[in-house]
């Protein structure tokens, strides 16, 4: 079997890289499928982080599938969680995933992008992100606005890929490594304070969880 020409390996990572940071369509709800099984370990690394209270409002941003919105719902039992991703294929895709939450108004979902988020000040105890921080178009000043929705000391976990995962889906920026230090200037000229990092190698890739508070 022959190898690709290097325009076309290029011109499959680019449209990987695509579908990953903004899934579309019917190949979009594959990459769904496939991010709800990859991101399943990250999930539940950064739920564990979050320590959260059963009172908790939290906000996930970038929630793709929804797999890790219905396990926030589960322990914020007594609060709401709130999700944002541009993508509107993701949306629907959560949204059938979280209906029971959805329907008893514990889980919103919103077609929003993390540069202009819809809520107001301060009204947020958690944010997380999983795997989606290398595709924010503007990091420090992205940081910035989830730093506005935050309350004072709300806690920040952004995780992300420390490694370089398995490279045989073909998943490009999917599977290349986030660099924290990248992560922990930004949240430090952002305004955030108290920032750690938490590491761990899971099946698919090691994984870093960057904590910060407001």
């Amino acid at each position: 079997m022959h190898d690709l020409p290097a325009t076309e390996r290029s011109a499959k990572r680019s449209g990987s890289a695509q579908q990953a940071g903004h899934p579309k369509g019917l190949v979009g709800r594959l990459f769904g499928a496939v991010m709800a099984r990859l991101n399943h370990e990250m999930n539940l690394f950064t739920l564990e982080h979050l320590d959260l209270r059963p009172q908790d409002q939290v906000l996930e941003i970038g929630f793709g599938p929804g797999r890790l919105i219905g396990a926030l719902a589960e322990h914020a039992r007594e609060g709401t969680v709130c999700g944002v991703d541009h993508s509107d294929t993701m949306v629907r895709q959560a949204l059938a995933r979280n209906r029971e939450a959805v329907r008893a108004g514990r889980v919103v979902l919103f077609e929003a992008a993390v540069s202009h988020l819809p809520f107001a000040d301060a009204c947020f105890d958690r944010v997380c992100a999983v795997n989606s921080f290398q595709f924010w178009p503007a990091p420090e000043a992205d940081l910035r606005e989830v730093c506005r929705v935050l309350k004072p000391a709300g806690v920040l976990a952004l995780t992300l890929r420390s490694g370089e995962g398995t490279c045989a889906l073909g998943m490009g920026r999917l599977a290349e490594p986030s660099r924290v230090s990248d992560a922990l200037r930004a949240l430090a000229a952002a305004g955030f304070r108290d920032l750690r990092v938490e590491s761990r190698p899971l099946r698919y890739v090691a994984a870093a969880c960057v904590l910060a508070r407001r």
